[in-house]
This record gives C-alpha cells, structure tokens and sequence, in this order.
C-alpha cells in the first residue's frame, strides 16, 4: 500500500533531495529515544544522513543516580550503535538530552528548553508511548492520548517545523467493521476530550471499574488510547505537515544494523524465547491465521522516508497521510509456518541456555491444550 499510494510524481517538479540531503543540517527531536523503535530510528538517522546538524534531542525524564551523559553512554554501549562507532564515531556527540516526562502538562519542560524546541527543532518523531497492554485507562490516556494533545500544543509553537511523524498502531482501529484498514483516520467512538478529563479528575477505581464498558471492542488500554490519540492529531494538524505510521507487530531487524536485533520480551518475542529456552510445550492458537509482524529496521526506513516525503509533498499539503506499517498483503506467513520453521532453526541454532529440549504444539482445541498444559508444563515444573 505503501508503494501504491505514495509516489514521486506528487512531489514538487524541481530537483527533490535525496533522503539524506533532506535530514542534512536539520535538528531533530525524537520523543521516547531511549525506547525500542526510538533506539533504532536515531542509529539509522545518524548513520545513513549524517550530516544532520543537531540530532535527536531526546525527550527524557530524570533519573536518579544517573547523569544525563551516562544514560546516553549507556544506550550507546549496547550492540546496535557498534556500527555506528565504526563508520561514524563522531556522531554520537550531536546527540543532545531534554528533560522531560510525556505523561505531564506541556511535558514538564523547563523555559530554556521549551525555547529551544521553539526555534531550533525542525523535524519531529514522536515514538514515546506506553506500549503495556496491562496499563490502566488512566495511565495509558494521560501517557498516549494526552501526551499527544500536548505535544501538539508544542508543535504549533516552533516556528521552522518540516514535518511532523506520530508513530501509531495498525490495530488502532480494530472496533471498526470493516474487510480492510484503510490508510485514512477513522471517527473514534469516544470522545477524546471527555477521556482526558476522566482521567485527570475521575477517582482510579471508580475508572478501572468501568473500564471493560468504556473500551467495547478494544482488547487493551493500549489500542484504545491510541485510537483516541490519532482523533486529537486529526482534529489539530491542519497548519502542520503530518505523517500518522502505522506499524503491525514489531519485531527484531531484518539486516540493520545487525541481523536479528532486539531488545524486548515484548509480543511474539516472549512466546518466541520461551519456545527456545524449552519452557513452553503448547500454544493455544490458529494454526492457519497469517502472521503480520514488520521488522523494526524496515519500519524505521519507512517512518524516515515518510516523514521526507511529508516534507516536500506540494499537493494534499494539508492533509494528514496516513501510513499502514504492514506485512501481511505481500508475505503469506501463518502461525504454523512461523512455529514450523523456528523449530527448524532452533534444532541447527540452539540458545546457549536451556531448560528442556525445545519444541512445541499449536491448538485450537482448548481441551487438547489443557491437557498438554498439565503434563508438559505443571507436572514438570
């Protein structure tokens, strides 16, 4: 869809700059910097557009024992940055921090620095979010939905702003009763405004009882404030180039910088570790419903190469484009071919640790499962 909907011939007929002569002498903030895609985006910004000018001042809240210079020393000496230091060890030094917190008013910014977003920031990459399914609707709406009102609050503020790029979820829209998701901002049932002030002024308990009616359809706090967030960016983006990216289920890198990066337990990958390790034995789950998971590095090229056509787009200059992260139109994987070859590869590849010889069923029959929950997974434990 990507490839279908956005093209070249929408830009300007002058001479359109190449990806990395767009980010060159750009400053740019990257909310949630330290997170798993945010990690991922500022590695790839400054080793394929090098000649940014001051990247990623990175929105980050104040921790205890820890200076700002050794959080940042510490996220670089993790595997991912290794080619970095390499081809580029100098640009480690434009990375900058802000302190600031995503579930506070305005971000909790100081002065100085709310100045400094104001007049010298270009491009922004809001990544930070709460991605716990388990989150109260109060946490995940002061975090998710009303984190993305004030940053838009912050954004009309700075006065040479390129582009703007949120990254949302391709599953933010999963009480709609429709065949396909389209690329395009669907009405939420719920009215934004109403939710914030629930959850500013409303008593928790009272909120987390009636959560299960206030979600409906929705799975998780997580989809729902999401959804509701997308509503706030369409209702105030107007005067703001701005790029909504929706990516599926985001897993390790496919080739950059390194093959196979992760750094989380988060979604298939704890099914996936706990397979290896020889912890779990059964799965209840269909066999034949397609996997649709994008490797990080591939989501992180699109969010840049979208954000740079954003950018230099002439037609439609004020309309949000809506991007839909996803794997599953072109590349027909299923549970059962996903379980298949993983075993393949772990019996030729095993983890350096385990607890019981790996391997594993899928099931829809509940029975069958329960059965196999007992004897491969109590009984022996």
């Amino acid at each position: 869809m990507f490839v279908d909907k956005v093209t070249l011939s929408q830009l300007s007929e002058d001479d359109v700059p190449s990806i990395s002569e767009f980010y060159a002498d750009q400053n740019i903030l990257v909310t949630g910097g330290t997170g798993f895609m945010g990690k991922v985006l500022i590695e790839k910004l400054l080793r394929s557009c090098p000649k940014i000018k001051g990247i990623n001042y990175l929105l980050l809240r104040s921790k205890k024992n820890y200076t700002d210079e050794e959080r940042l020393n510490k996220m670089f000496n993790i595997p991912l940055f290794n080619r970095l230091k390499e081809e580029y060890p100098e640009s480690l030094s434009k990375v900058k921090v802000i302190k600031g917190d995503i579930s506070e008013l305005e971000y909790g910014l100081s002065d100085s620095d709310l100045e400094f977003i104001i007049h010298e920031i270009n491009i922004v990459f809001h990544v930070a979010a709460s991605v716990r399914f388990d989150d109260s609707l109060k946490d995940a709406i002061l975090i998710n939905t009303r984190g993305t009102r004030e940053m838009l609050k912050i954004l009309k503020q700075i006065q040479n702003l390129k582009v703007f790029l949120y990254t949302s979820t391709t599953y933010c829209n999963i009480d709609k009763d429709v065949d396909a998701i389209e690329e395009k901002v669907y009405k939420a049932t719920t009215d934004w405004k109403t939710m914030i002030k629930a959850a500013e002024n409303m008593d928790e308990m009272v909120l987390n009882f009636l959560e299960q009616k206030i979600l409906n359809k929705y799975p998780n706090t997580y989809t729902f404030s999401k959804n509701l967030a997308e509503e706030v960016i369409f209702e105030s983006c107007d005067d703001i180039p701005t790029v909504i990216f929706r990516p599926t289920v985001v897993v390790g890198s496919a080739k950059e910088p390194m093959p196979g990066w992760i750094d989380n337990y988060n979604g298939p990958m704890g099914l996936a570790t706990g397979v290896q390790t020889g912890v779990l034995h059964i799965v209840l789950i269909d066999g034949n419903k397609k996997v649709n998971w994008v490797p990080v590095d591939i989501a992180i090229k699109g969010m840049i190469t979208s954000a740079w056509y954003k950018a230099l787009e002439q037609t439609d200059r004020n309309k949000c484009l809506v991007i839909n992260s996803s794997t599953s139109d072109f590349i027909k994987f299923n549970n059962s071919v996903i379980s298949d070859l993983g075993i393949e590869i772990l019996s030729k590849n095993p983890p350096n640790q385990l607890l019981w010889y790996p391997f594993c069923f899928i099931t829809t029959n509940k029975y069958l499962y329960w059965f196999y929950f007992v004897t491969l997974h109590l009984i022996p434990a």
